[in-house]
């Protein structure tokens, strides 16, 4: 009888931590699409770079939305074409960088490279990783690696 009492308490024990965390990328949500629907100050750039010598062409468009001094949203988006072997190959990313209160909480990216599209979302709290959609062994490298790069972006910022 008190086996299954035992795996009854582990199976509560894991069913309220995986809604938690629901919970928390839930209220992430709500936040990243008020910051879309927003009206926040938006400054737009463009960076061209055409290297033939390389075989590569990029146009990059840069979106920031600040509310007062608090970033609350960086987008990256690029186009690519690059020639490999004479062969061409374009390729379409995005990556999309979420603050509350100057503090990272979600990190939108995707790739497009013809007819293969990969979507990965990344959550943090209490600027640590608290999940995300990649299943990968370096999933959790990619998400600190993305921490990394919003504190430098927040104080290249900040001067």
């Amino acid at each position: 009888m008190k086996i299954p009492t035992f795996f009854i308490l582990l199976f509560l024990m894991v069913t309220n931590s995986y809604s938690q965390e629901t919970s928390k990328t839930k209220d992430i949500d709500v936040i990243v699409n008020y910051i879309n629907q927003s009206n926040y100050q938006t400054t737009r750039d463009t960076i061209i770079q055409d290297k033939p010598e390389y075989g590569l062409k990029m146009k990059t468009y840069l979106t920031m939305k600040v509310d007062a001094n608090q970033l609350k949203k960086y987008e990256n988006f690029a186009y690519t074409n690059m020639t490999l072997d004479g062969k061409s190959h374009e390729i379409t990313t995005s990556t999309t960088f979420y603050y509350d209160e100057n503090k990272l909480i979600k990190v939108e990216e995707y790739m497009i490279e013809g007819s293969d599209k990969k979507v990965m979302d990344w959550y943090y709290s209490e600027d640590k990783p608290l999940y995300y959609t990649l299943k990968s062994d370096k999933a959790e490298e990619r998400a600190t690696l993305l921490l990394s790069m919003s504190d430098a972006m927040l104080k290249q910022i900040k001067k």
